[in-house]
């Protein structure tokens, strides 16, 4: 029509058309990377238009991120026609790298114990092997490093499986774990009763026993084996200071995790034995394998828990206590309580 004027169009200079074309690809490869380890080998990749209708992308940029998953070889992919791409194989590393995914967080219990030094050499030698990167710290107490899980501040924690059962598992839905062989959380005869030697035992006497709340297992176990109704009262120590409190005079007993410390023990004058009660035994029965547990903000970290060889963490732990007590690798600061 005479007198009319075209509708100016919104021109996109060429280097943020690329760059905006690379973040959508980016994103797409993320997504997808995720899924597949979330998914695992033998399960189906979601179909190209979920990543379109996701990203508001096109058919091509989703082709495009599939062939660098595949071309890497990060992803093997067969297709079913109207059943989608079916995931035949995955290198996880690849994916990790490719995509940029974050480290993994594994929060494990406080140094000491040569269960968590053993769990600790193999899940760091584990997602070495796996090429996958980890920063792995520590925290007392099961339940503070499950809200530590919940408040997305670590993705892997490790439990005990007498906490599992009866306070995560009971709690709310079921989480993404792996259970470990029996004894990977408490090893045998490391649950002990310590006491000072030179104090005489005494049929009824009134005994102060060290009770930690911050600790669900050993609070329920000094429960067990000191019972309130026997007479005996408690008195709240960190159990990993018990010893101290034993020989500084705070309570007579307390039930105590071995670990490496400074001066053993007996050398310090105190009295061990095991757990006598039975159902403080019965517990310790039912919580000593360890329990990994993921977060579900890292759907990604499925595919890597199930690949972690945990076998090795038995051997790792009968490696270390076969060590003679003064072994230097024993008596590693970092390690010595």
């Amino acid at each position: 029509m005479e007198g009319s004027r075209p509708v100016p169009q919104r021109v996109v200079p060429l280097r943020l058309a690329t760059a905006e074309l690379q973040r959508a690809t980016s994103d797409v490869i993320r997504a997808m990377a995720v899924d597949a380890l979330a998914a695992g080998v033998g399960s189906r990749l979601p179909i190209g238009s979920h990543y379109q209708n996701r990203f508001q992308v096109g058919a091509g940029t989703v082709q495009r991120a599939i062939e660098l998953l595949t071309g890497t070889g990060a992803l093997v992919l067969t297709s079913r026609g109207h059943l989608g791409r079916h995931i035949a194989d995955m290198r996880i590393e690849r994916l990790w790298h490719i995509a940029d995914i974050d480290p993994v967080r594994v929060l494990l219990p406080p140094r000491g114990p040569f269960e968590v030094r053993a769990l600790l050499g193999v899940l760091s030698s584990e997602f070495t092997r796996l090429g996958v990167p980890s920063r792995i710290h520590h925290s007392a107490g099961a339940a503070e490093r499950i809200r530590c899980l919940d408040a997305g501040d670590a993705d892997i924690t490790a439990v005990s499986s007498g906490f599992h059962d009866a306070v995560v598992a009971a709690s709310g839905p079921a989480r993404p774990t792996r259970r470990l062989a029996e004894h990977s959380y408490y090893a045998r005869d490391t649950m002990l009763v310590l006491r000072r030697a030179a104090d005489p035992v005494t049929p009824g006497q009134p005994l102060r026993v060290a009770i930690d709340p911050a600790s669900w297992d050993q609070a329920r176990l000094t429960e067990c084996e000191f019972p309130l109704d026997d007479g005996f009262t408690y008195v709240e120590v960190s159990f990993p200071r018990v010893p101290v409190a034993i020989l500084e005079g705070r309570v007579d007993a307390g039930v105590w995790h071995a670990m490496q410390t400074l001066i053993p023990p007996r050398l310090a004058g105190l009295h061990q034995r095991p757990l006598e009660r039975p159902a403080a035994l019965a517990l310790l029965a039912r919580s000593s394998a360890a329990v990994l547990i993921m977060s579900e903000r890292r759907p990604e970290l499925r595919a890597v828990l199930d690949r972690l060889d945990l076998d090795r963490v038995a051997e790792a732990q009968t490696r270390l206590t076969s060590l003679p007590d003064d072994s230097p690798e024993l008596l590693d600061p970092t390690w010595t309580v």
